[in-house]
């Protein structure tokens, strides 16, 4: 019998659950809802567990076996699987293993780990080692690969480029601290609030920034802002990790627009001559990545528990 494994990638707007055919990595089966992020995180985990409950229900009226679910989050989660931030929602301290444990041996990850993993097995990092997946999307976060298997660091936390303020030091003297946040500037969600302000329209999102460059003049300064500060920041990503290939993934860096403005305005900060023709490319998967990846990552862990 075929293997498939259940993947449910909770994200910060929507949630995506998928039952993935293990041989291929091909979706059989998937539904998507609405995050109710504002409601808590124990709205968040009970919709979490009807879509588990509703897989589950697919892959038996099918006559599937899926006895592996992963789950991946837009949190911190450690190296033992556990939510160890609550950006989005929180998790922590909810009874999420013991509900969640009934719909299949369970599996829980950062999503730019599952996406990154999914990239590997069969997108655009595929034979490629090491690499480095970005995730330019509501948020920012990264992850490198390498054999296949994305590192998590001492803690599991080794997933963020962006999140903390840098400091540079401006002015005739050099003598102005000037503070800066990536994720608060260029995040999709800082874009869309940031235009939002601009034009008076609090629910205006990434999407809408940049469908209006072409014909607002501040949406395109803000455009031209933000990617400049995007490339400045893979370019030292680049210089400290030293991939064989950097894959944008993303509602907005595996954007066919965005993928090669961004690629060709990050080689200016490539400090090694050798690295600055290194190819910079979309994400292959699509929006299905992290819940490929982490169904995948839910059965390898299940298999190697199993073994003697």
């Amino acid at each position: 019998m075929t293997r498939h494994a259940i993947g449910i990638d909770v994200g910060g707007t929507k949630t995506k659950a998928c039952i993935v055919r293990l041989s291929d990595g091909a979706v059989v089966a998937e539904r998507t809802e609405a995050t109710p992020c504002q409601t808590g995180g124990a709205a968040v985990l009970d919709l979490v567990c009807d879509l588990a409950a509703a897989m589950r229900g697919l892959a038996c009226k099918d006559a599937l076996e899926a006895t592996a679910l992963g789950i991946c989050l837009p949190e911190l989660v450690t190296r033992d699987g556990e939510p160890a931030s609550a950006w989005n929602f929180d998790w922590r301290g909810l009874d999420y293993r013991s509900r969640l444990g009934t719909y299949g041996a369970l599996h829980i990850d950062s999503d730019v780990r599952a996406a990154a993993f999914a990239e590997g097995w069969m997108g655009a990092g595929k034979d490629v080692d090491p690499f480095v997946y970005v995730t330019i999307s509501t948020g920012l976060s990264h992850s490198l690969v390498i054999g296949g298997a994305p590192y998590e660091g001492a803690r599991g936390f080794a997933i963020h480029f962006s999140g903390s303020d840098l400091v540079a030091f401006d002015g005739p003297n050099q003598d102005r601290a000037v503070r800066h946040n990536l994720e608060l500037f260029a995040g999709g969600k800082a874009l869309g609030e940031r235009y939002g302000a601009v034009i008076a329209r609090p629910d205006t999102t990434a999407l809408a920034l940049f469908e209006a460059e072409a014909k607002d003049p501040r949406a395109a300064e803000m455009v031209s802002n933000a990617l400049l500060s995007l490339a400045s920041y893979l370019g030292q990503l680049i210089n400290t990790l030293d991939p064989a290939v950097l894959v944008l993934g993303g509602g907005i860096g595996s954007d066919p627009k965005v993928t090669p403005r961004l690629a060709a305005l990050t080689r200016q900060f490539i400090w090694a001559e050798g690295a600055r023709d290194m190819p910079i490319v979309p994400s292959l998967i699509g929006d299905t990545a992290c819940a490929i990846g982490v169904a995948a990552m839910a059965h390898k862990t299940t298999s190697r528990m199993d073994r003697p």
